[in-house]
């Protein structure tokens, strides 16, 4: 399925933060945490972020309604657009901390 990109949300800021500041490891495998706040569904979801595409990510999330797709996972996704960090990616998101790792 693919989803389109946040326009807006409260979360992209902490997001493109996180992967700004750690960019180095997350290209060397290793995790980027960012905490959110409580809240939000707790999930896990393969992202495929593509420089080809500037409004849709592909993703392994399956619904029959996109606009459920979980906002925090989301604007992570959208984060690693905009930072410019493109490939496949694995963002989980529980007890309010988002986490992104190379997939």
């Amino acid at each position: 399925m693919n989803i389109t990109y946040s326009k807006r949300s409260s979360f992209l800021a902490s997001c493109e933060e996180a992967i700004t500041r750690n960019r180095a490891d997350l290209e060397s495998g290793f995790p980027v945490q960012v905490y959110l706040g409580s809240g939000g569904y707790n999930g896990r979801v393969l992202v495929t972020i593509s420089a080809d595409d500037n409004m849709m990510f592909a993703t392994n999330w399956m619904s029959s309604d996109p606009t459920r797709f979980p906002v925090r996972i989301k604007a992570a996704a959208t984060a690693l657009y905009n930072c410019s960090c493109f490939g496949k990616f694995e963002i989980t998101h529980g007890k309010g901390t988002i986490r992104i790792i190379k997939a």
